[in-house]
């Protein structure tokens, strides 16, 4: 998938910029921009958008071998952006476990995936740091029915830009751990308690 290569290159250099921020309610006030400027941010990236959820299939990490579904996802003024209709599939295709691997990729059920935005750059194209929020999801496996809790990676790892001229977004949000009825001592993203990294894309570009 050359286009997704192309989107990672592009994200991957405003990734450098932004190392030493942090993103928290008030990160605009700690960023560098003027408060003029980040109402121009506001301005240009409020909206609602369609597009497309890339993310790697069959459990692996390379986008070779990726799945997309239709997304849409709105910014209000209130600077959070959120995906519509997340599809809990998409989490499915990352698990180890078979069983609850398989309940979730034959799922229909999907959510609302809400992120925090720190505007960190203004020239030709809106850039910012996305901070995922916490996602809950109703699973039914092993014969009962729990919650499963997706956890993404923040600050400097989840990032996107818009082009106000051209209309075009992208973003990236990388998927870190999925656990059961709260249990932390068991990530169902990797087979060790240790952090997975799981990169997806939502992109107005793929068609």
């Amino acid at each position: 998938m050359k286009n997704l290569k192309l989107i990672f290159l592009a994200l991957g250099c405003m990734a450098a910029l932004s190392l030493t921020s942090c993103l928290k309610n008030d990160d605009n006030n700690n960023n560098g921009l003027s408060e003029a400027q980040i109402a121009q941010c506001v301005n240009a990236v409020r909206g609602e958008y369609t597009g497309k959820l890339v993310y790697p299939s069959q459990g692996t990490q390379y986008y070779d071998n990726a799945d997309t579904v239709d997304v849409s996802w709105s910014i209000g003024a209130d600077t959070m952006l959120v995906i519509k209709s997340f599809p809990v599939k998409a989490i499915g295709e990352q698990i180890y476990d078979s069983d609850l691997k398989k309940a979730l990729t034959e799922s229909d059920v999907k959510g609302e995936l809400k992120c925090l935005l720190g505007f960190y750059g203004y020239n030709n194209e809106v850039l910012f740091l996305l901070g995922p929020q916490k996602m809950d999801f109703p699973i039914f496996y092993k014969g009962a029915t729990h919650t499963l809790s997706v956890y993404f990676w923040t600050n400097d790892y989840s990032y996107g830009y818009k082009n106000p001229q051209t209309g075009e977004m992208e973003g990236r949000i990388i998927l870190a751990t999925a656990i059961i009825d709260n249990d932390e001592s068991k990530n169902y993203i990797n087979n060790s308690p240790t952090t997975a990294s799981v990169p997806m894309v939502f992109s107005t570009l793929i068609k």
